[in-house]
């Protein structure tokens, strides 16, 4: 089989890329963003570039000081919305192979959920000039992901003709074998899941006003008539442990520092090959879908899978 310098290209890019995401002082940006602290990251990002010679050049550390700048600039009038794009702008630049943009793929979703919801709130306003105007930015930025149409429609990644034929599919055959009815109610979960992306991250929350990961949890499987502890050391030990490769849609996902220390409980809501996605609420972004198999943070401090929905039927 013979592959194309395009491919080694990436392979030697992504290999390469592992050294940042073994590298200390880029997990610690990572974690301080993960976590919220956007100007730790932004400060930690300035400093790095300025006294250390091996980081001036650094592509992720450009990348985090893009992103915590765009997110401090939201509400704090020192920080500058276009000078982190532009910032943006030169990471991919950098990022000939787009390693960095796969590595990083989560928090770069920040950035563009940002700007929809800019988008949205524009239009609303009745500002479309305004609206259209950061539609291009977004264009020049991420490509013509989604349409204008359907970003100030408020259409979360799913047109309605789409979540119609969704809905029809799953609710023509009334099959009452098991098989059948996992596969149904795992659907169900995952479609109640992905409707609550974009809900804002709140500690305690059991509510789409605000839900933590536990939480979140609990409200979903609770939707399809499942009943699920409130905590996620109480989820952990709720049904059988499994490991990832046995993955299916709608099973609950673990993290944390061991088997006895669970700080973390998302949703399994996609596998496509060797990658894995849950939905989840992160304390920075709310509910969103992270792939989990090749994110540095998550990869690290993945523990289990638990197949509740076969265990409480």
């Amino acid at each position: 089989m013979k592959f194309g310098a395009k491919y080694w290209l990436i392979l030697w890019g992504v290999f390469s890329g592992s050294y940042y995401a073994q590298d200390k002082k880029i997990d610690k940006l990572e974690m301080l963003y993960d976590q919220g602290h956007y100007i730790n990251v932004y400060r930690k990002s300035k400093k790095l570039q300025r006294k250390k010679v091996e980081y001036k050049k650094s592509t992720p550390v450009l990348l985090f000081q893009a992103l915590s700048e765009y997110q401090l600039a939201k509400d704090k009038k020192k920080f500058s919305k276009e000078k982190a794009i532009q910032e943006f702008r030169t990471f991919k630049a950098k990022d000939t192979i787009g390693e960095y943009s796969i590595m990083y793929a989560d928090y770069i979703y920040d950035m563009k959920l940002a700007m929809i919801n800019e988008i949205k709130s524009l239009q609303e306003k009745k500002n479309v000039e305004k609206a259209k105007e950061i539609y291009q930015t977004y264009i020049s930025l991420f490509g013509n992901t989604h349409s204008y149409e359907q970003i100030t429609e408020a259409v979360q990644e799913e047109t309605p003709a789409e979540g119609k034929i969704e809905e029809q599919e799953e609710f023509s055959n009334d099959n009452t074998t098991e098989v059948h009815s996992t596969k149904k109610i795992q659907k169900h979960i995952i479609k109640e899941a992905k409707k609550l992306i974009g809900k804002p991250y709140k500690f305690g929350g059991t509510t789409p006003k605000g839900f933590d990961c536990s939480g979140f949890t609990q409200y979903v499987y609770a939707k399809n008539n499942l009943t699920l502890p409130r905590t996620s050391g109480e989820q952990a030990v709720y049904a059988k442990r499994d490991k990832l490769k046995n993955a299916e849609i709608g099973d609950l996902v673990f993290f944390g520092k061991n088997k006895n220390s669970v700080n973390h409980v998302g949703i399994i809501s996609k596998i496509e090959g060797d990658k894995v996605y849950m939905v989840h609420a992160s304390t920075s972004r709310g509910i969103m879908e992270t792939e989990i198999t090749t994110n540095v943070y998550w990869s690290k401090r993945l523990l289990f899978i638990t197949k509740n929905i076969k265990s409480i039927q």
